[in-house]
């Protein structure tokens, strides 16, 4: 019988892991070809600028845009774009995403219907800095025989 493979996807918006698991007690592997690093933004040289209106003695101000948002949900973009197509691949059956609220937000967005649909549950908290046994620990409620 082939085992259940549940993926783990351990997020926050500097850096992606994923670790999988083959069955219960079989604890987490740290698969090393699905680590993702997001790109450095550029930051603003100049603040946002302030103008006098046109239609009389008011100022407006110009909206500073955040360079790293935009960074951070691209970021999210790509990672949901690999293990949607890792799903397609059927390196994987079930997904479990273990982020902060910021990133989990990001790739709630960004993951399609497929991984949706194979996603059995979600960690709010930023576990990138805990070792695999941790994480195991933390996830042990998701993987049933």
């Amino acid at each position: 019988m082939k085992p259940i493979v549940t993926w783990v996807l351990v997020a926050n918006t500097r850096n992606v892991s994923v670790y999988e698991n083959r069955g219960p007690g079989k604890g987490l592997v740290e698969l090393s070809d699905m680590k993702f690093r997001p790109v450095k933004a550029d930051l603003p040289r100049d603040k946002a600028g302030v103008g006098h209106s046109i239609a009389g003695h008011g100022l407006s101000a110009v909206e500073q845009s955040d360079p790293q948002e935009k960074l951070d949900a691209r970021f999210a973009r790509d990672v949901a774009a690999e293990i949607s197509l890792a799903l397609g691949n059927h390196k994987f059956n079930r997904l479990i995403v273990a982020a902060g609220p910021h990133m989990l937000g990001l790739l709630r967005g960004a993951l399609d219907e497929p991984v949706k649909a194979a996603l059995i549950g979600e960690i709010d908290k930023d576990l990138s800095n805990q070792t695999a046994e941790a994480v195991a620990r933390h996830i042990e409620q998701f993987i049933v025989p």
